[in-house]
Parts: C-alpha cells; structure tokens; sequence
C-alpha cells in the first residue's frame, strides 16, 4: 500500500529537518552551515570502533567494554554487540540470542548469529537448543546437516529420515556435518540399492565423476558392473556405439544406453542418431527418457549442418520442446534458409512468438519475400519494435533509419527526499560500513534495509546509493522498484575520470568500456565470478598478469584486482588487445572478452550477415552478453552525448552483406 514503507514512517515522524546533531548526518551532507560539535566527531567514533573490534577480535574483552558504552550513539554499535556475542557464541543462552533477536531485528544481524549459533549448538550435540532457533532463519548446508541429526535426537526419526534421504540425494558432497545423519540412515537401513543407484546416476550427470567414484560403495553387488559401464560411456562415449556389448533386457542397461548417446550427441549428433535408432530395435525404452534423447541429439544436430537431414527424422512433437525449435531456427538462419526459419517461427508457442527476438527475425525472414503484403507486413513489424529499448528495437531502428527511443523518463526526486533517506539507521549503518571497507555487509544491511520500502522509496534509495558512488545497490534498488525507464541512474557513468584517461590511454570507446563493466559487474569493486574473475571489469587473475606485462603496467597480484584504478586499468588495456586482434571490430571484441579470443577465432563465419552471427553464437551467454554490451555501449553513448549508432559502419563489413527490403518505395538498408 502507498506510504506504508519505512521511508514513509520516518517523513511522517518529520525528519526533513537537516539540522539534526551531528552524529546522525551522514559525513558529506552536513551543508554550508555546519559547525563542529563538541560531541565525538564521526571520525573519531570510526577509530574508536575499529579499536574496539580488534580488542574482541583478539581475546581483549576488558579494553573492549571500557570503550563500548562510548559507542552506543554510533550507527555501527549492533556490529560491536554481535561480534562480541559472536566470539563468545558458546557462552550465550536460548535467553541472550532472543533478546538480541528482538532488539536488532531492524538489522540482519540476528540472522547472522543465529545462524552461527545453530551451529555451534549442532558441534556441542545441545539439540534442543537448536530446535529452539531451527525454524527461524533459512537454514545453511551445514546447519541443515545438523537439523535433520536434530530431529532424530529429538524424537522426530520418520522425520529426520526423510530429511536425509533428501540432503543424500544430491550430485554433490555434502559437508561434514551431514556424516552423523548419513550413518544413522544407513544404519537403519534406509540406503537401499535403488536409492544408492540413483545418486550415483546424478553424480555422473552432473560430471562429478570423483564423487561418483566414492559412491560405488554403496552400491550393490550386481550394480557395480553397470556403474562401471555407465562412468565408461560418460568418459568415452564412443564406446556406446558397441551395440553388441549393450543389448542386455535391464533397466541399468537402459539407462546408461540413453546417457552415452546423450553424451556422443555433444560431438557426433549424427552417429548419436543412427545409434539410438540401432539400440530401439533391441531395448524397449521408458518414453519420456527416449524423447528427452532425441531432443538433446535434435540440439546438437541443430548445431551442425545436419548433412543427412536427422533433424527431420526426430521422432518427436517439435512444438512440445521450443528450445529445441529456437535451435533449428538458429540453424536455418545460419544456412540462410529463410522459408524453412519461417515455419519454424510459427512452430513456437504463442506466446514466444511475440517476444522480440522471434518478432525481429519473422521481420527479418519477411523483408527477403517478393510479395509486397510480406514486405509491408516486415516493415510494420520493424516499426513496431524500433519503439523498444532493447537489443532488437535498436536494430529495428537502424533498419528504418529511424532514431532510437531510450524511453528515459528519470524519477523525479527531491533533495529532501535524499537526504531524509540518509538519516535512516539502516541506511546509516550502510553507508558507515561502506566507508570503513566492509562493502559485503555494506551491501548486505542495504539490501535488509530497502526489502520492504515502496517502488518510490526503492527509486529514492537508488539517488542516495549514487550520490556514495557506490552504484550495485542503486542499479539493484532500480531494478527491484522496476523503474526500467530511469535510464541516467540504471547506467550510471561511474568511475568517469578513470574510464576516460584509461579508454584514451586503450584507445577504445568510452562507451564500450563503461557498457562492459555495467554488464560484468554493475561497477562493484569487489565482485567475484564463480570462475575466479575479480572487480568492475571481472579479470581473470591469470589474463591481468598476462595484460599487465605486455602492457608494462606494475602489478603484483590478485589482490589488487579489487582496486577499481587498477582493474579499470587493466581491463581496458585487455579490451584494447581484444579491440585491435578483431580488426576494431567490437562485436567479435565484446564476445572474446567474454568467451575467450581463440573460441571466437573458431567462431568467425564472413559468410553470415552480423546479427545472424550474434544470433547463432554457440554459448547462450556469450549471445546475450555481445547484444547487451552493444545496447548498453549505444545507452551510455547518448548518457556521453556522443551521437553513435548501435553499431559502427565498419563493423559490418567483416561479415555479410545482407539486405532487408521491407516495401517497393522502401531503401534497401545494409546490415
């Protein structure tokens, strides 16, 4: 409801007044008015803060309490009491934790140490005192190890067993804290064959063949063999196309049948096809298995040239698998078989039919057609799209020559607004632990803190997150307050004096660089990938080295990565290599920085128009990544006032040339 959310309850206590004590005000937005108080400066209470977090942090409990009550107007005092109850977890009572509960519960800190107190319950075997806490924060893997032990133990064993089978049943190891509930299962012998059997299918699945090599185990006797057949196919899967080894009447047999050709299919689609039609002369398979085969072969077949037309052989309902449709529609554009891209386009659900891409390549497939109702039907959907602000919208515009809309239409805010915002406790504490370094519970009491606000109070947050140039909250409040259309803070020029000496320096586009870093990681100088990839730009530590010698820039290790100068630094002289390696052309550039340069080396076809080529990019990410840095480069070009189309006249010329005709009077426009 409107003016339900915290924002609102602060303006209505009527604190718009700035002239508050010192102590409240965040440091930058004190005004030409300020007068230094005799109260502690916010300087001094962040010394005394960090002193007092050492004094915990290194068994000096009696320094600790003689400066805490000092600390108790500052914003970050609840860090001070959860890192001392934090590091006496073993001490604290069931009465201590809910007292800390009830009074921080406007922090996300009582989640925190519950958590940590669930655990150390768990190792100590006090089981109920952590069925006390169990159902009141989501549980971590290693606590929900401990609740499932904990259900035994406290008399709930149909319960406890069927939590482990579930925490069993996983393609990946369990932590330690789950070996205590595993063992009562198996000793209470529910660890049967078939449940043994099918975790070790995940696991091979899953590519965790370590995993699965453990698993054996537990696997019976007569399983063992098929466990050993199932790990060669998966590893070596020509081995599947023996038919003669593989014609045994068993379900194990079956199913490792179906999985090698799933696996061959990833480089022999072909061979897979004709295999599986040799196997179903022999075995009488489960349908729905079959069916998903075929589709995984339809995939791959959809990936090659399908020489021998298998696709057409698929003994399935295409319109039931629409990933498997938008691959073979991938491949008739990619084999400029625009009639047969048509059917297909039909052959998606409706609903699919009308998203961009697909409406873009039916205007695409249209404007070849020598039928003038065809033609004006592609120019009506070209019109229709070019008032979209996304990848295909702007080609659609540029096929018109029609300028792009950006739809930027910013929130209005005030400066009261902001600075009301900034007096928030929460907002306070995040912008205190951004200030001495601790940017993940920065963000995390952010986040806590704006969950509940209005889509107006989210749009506000976004200035004040800004304003701190600290720009992946204010993106994210964005986001979640769907304010798509306020473009100049969704796509902030952040770090601009860095970008631009640095581009200069690379000699590569403002644009393109800033469109990289607000695709890799929304500018936070601490990011890291799940690969290892490290701050704004997401370098591999190894590729920064790498850039760093044949740049002759100074660079140490890693750890400087997190630097927003040096990563920007770096990222863009690894964007310049890039840049010049693909002939300045920044579509192949954008999809090496991303996938790799000797992958896109593999990849270059001259012989496809450029967006056929962006369509047809094997990794589904990579396709995704190079159509929103091309938007994003086209966005910040206007945020920059520099007047550039989506993409630069040279750029198409290391691919096709390909001509859309949308009506008789219409100029052919060169893609």
């Amino acid at each position: 409801m409107p003016g339900t959310g915290k924002l609102s309850r602060w303006l209505s206590a009527g604190i718009l007044c700035i002239a508050l004590p010192q102590t409240l005000n965040a440091e930058f937005s004190r005004g030409y008015h300020y007068e230094p108080s005799a109260a502690q400066s916010r300087f001094d209470q962040r010394k005394r803060y960090q002193d007092a977090i050492y004094y915990i942090t290194s068994g000096q409990r009696s320094r600790y309490l003689k400066v805490k009550d000092s600390l108790r107007n500052y914003p970050l005092y609840p860090y001070l009491e959860y890192t001392d109850m934090a590091y006496r977890i073993s001490r604290q009572s069931v009465e201590n934790m809910r007292s800390f509960a009830d009074q921080y519960r406007d922090t996300p800190l009582p989640e925190q140490l519950i958590q940590h107190y669930l655990h150390n319950q768990g190792k100590a075997g006090r089981w109920q005192n952590f069925m006390t806490f169990a159902d009141a924060v989501p549980l971590t893997d290693r606590n929900t190890c401990y609740h499932a032990y904990a259900l035994a133990r406290t008399g709930d064993e149909t319960a406890a067993m069927r939590a482990a089978r579930e925490l069993w049943l996983v393609p990946f190891s369990q932590p330690k804290e789950c070996d205590p509930i595993f063992k009562l299962w198996r000793d209470n012998g529910h660890l049967d064959a078939e449940t043994a059997w099918e975790r070790y299918v995940i696991s091979i699945e899953a590519n965790e063949v370590t995993l699965a090599n453990y698993l054996v185990r537990f696997l019976a006797n007569e399983d063992r063999p098929h466990a050993s057949n199932l790990k060669l196919v998966h590893t070596r899967p020509t081995y599947v196309t023996r038919v003669d080894r593989y014609t045994g009447d068993h379900p194990r047999i079956r199913q490792l049948v179906l999985h090698g050709i799933t696996r061959l299919a990833r480089s022999k689609p072909d061979q897979a096809f004709d295999v599986l039609q040799q196997y179903e002369r022999h075995h009488e398979f489960d349908p729905v298995a079959l069916e998903a085969t075929y589709v995984s072969i339809g995939k791959r077949l959809a990936q090659g040239a399908d020489e021998e037309n298998h696709a057409d052989a698929l003994p399935i309902d295409l319109r039931a698998h629409p990933d498997l449709v938008a691959a073979q529609i991938r491949q008739a554009l990619r084999q400029g078989n625009w009639s047969q891209a048509l059917v297909l386009l039909h052959l998606l659900p409706e609903t699919a039919q009308t998203e961009p891409r697909w409406q873009y390549w039916k205007a695409r497939v249209l404007s070849f057609s020598d039928g003038d109702a065809d033609r004006k039907m592609s120019e009506d959907l070209f019109r229709q799209l070019a008032t979209l602000r996304n990848f295909y919208g702007f080609l659609s515009a540029d096929t018109l020559q029609l300028p792009y809309d950006y739809e930027d239409q910013p929130t209005p805010v005030t400066n009261e607004e902001v600075l009301a915002l900034e007096l928030a406790p929460g907002i306070q504490r995040s912008l205190e632990l951004l200030t001495i370094g601790e940017r993940s519970r920065a963000r995390r009491e952010w986040y806590f803190t704006t969950r509940d606000f209005s889509n107006r109070e989210r749009a506000i947050a976004a200035r004040v997150s800004v304003r701190w140039g600290w720009y992946k909250p204010a993106i994210q409040s964005l986001i979640d307050a769907e304010a798509w259309n306020d473009i100049g803070h969704r796509f902030p020029i952040a770090y601009r004096e860095t970008f631009t000496q640095n581009a200069r320096a690379a000699d590569i586009p403002i644009n393109w660089s800033l469109a990289i870093a607000r695709q890799e990681s929304a500018f936070m100088p601490d990011a890291k990938s799940s690969s290892g990839a490290l701050g704004v730009m997401q370098l591999m530590p190894t590729t920064a080295k790498l850039t760093a010698q044949r740049s002759g820039i100074k660079y140490k290790s890693k750890s400087e990565l997190t630097d927003p100068g040096v990563n920007i630094h770096l990222g863009s002289q690894y964007l310049g290599q890039m840049l010049r390696r693909f002939n300045n052309n920044r579509i192949l550039a954008s999809a090496a920085y991303n996938a790799g340069p000797s992958r896109v080396d593999r990849w270059i076809n001259d012989k496809l128009p450029f967006d056929v080529w962006i369509e047809t990019i094997p990794f589904i990410e990579t396709r995704n990544y190079v159509q929103n840095v091309l938007i994003f480069a086209a966005i910040y070009g206007r945020q920059l006032k520099l007047e550039q189309p989506m993409i630069y006249a040279h750029e198409y010329l290391d691919f096709a040339e390909s001509r859309v005709s949308t009506t008789k009077a219409a100029v052919a426009e060169t893609f």
